[in-house]
């Protein structure tokens, strides 16, 4: 009933909502290789890994993959699992760069992009949209309402 007055409301008003202002955000989900043996992971175990200050994982090389800065879910990601937003994430790289630190995730541009590079990586890990998952990947996390739950 709320939402149908809320509707009728921008109506009157000649304001038309786009499809996706009711839609909720789709749930980002935190994916590996499926040879990677990790059931799931916590902010504690993702943050160094997307950090690069963790460059090994059950034996393998963590080959962490990166959405666009411009992406929202990029943006979604970072906050919720490095605690930082945009700037702030600008400011750590350049900081790691200033100081001889690993570099930065390899960035792909879309979801297809993360599920072949975790795909055909063994030590491969990204995230994506829920709605994106195939059965080359295995979900160890999702983000919540802003924060890190288990698969």
């Amino acid at each position: 009933m709320k939402r149908l007055s809320l509707l009728l409301l921008l109506a009157l008003l000649g304001m038309t909502p786009s499809a996706s202002s009711f839609a909720e955000e789709d749930e980002i989900v935190i994916v590996v290789n499926q040879a990677n043996p990790a059931r799931a992971a916590g902010r504690d175990t993702l943050r160094p890994l997307f950090q690069t200050t963790r460059t090994e994982w059950y034996g393998r090389s963590a080959m962490p993959v990166n959405l666009p800065e411009d992406s929202s879910m990029r943006q979604r990601f970072d906050m919720a699992v490095l605690g930082l937003d945009p700037e702030g994430v600008a400011r750590y790289w350049i900081d790691r760069k200033i100081r001889g630190g690993e570099r930065p995730p390899r960035k792909v541009p879309n979801s297809s992009a993360v599920l072949r590079a975790v795909g055909e990586q063994a030590g491969g890990i990204g995230y994506m949209a829920a709605s994106d998952v195939n059965p080359t990947v295995k979900v160890i996390a999702r983000i919540r309402d802003g924060q890190v739950v288990p698969p």
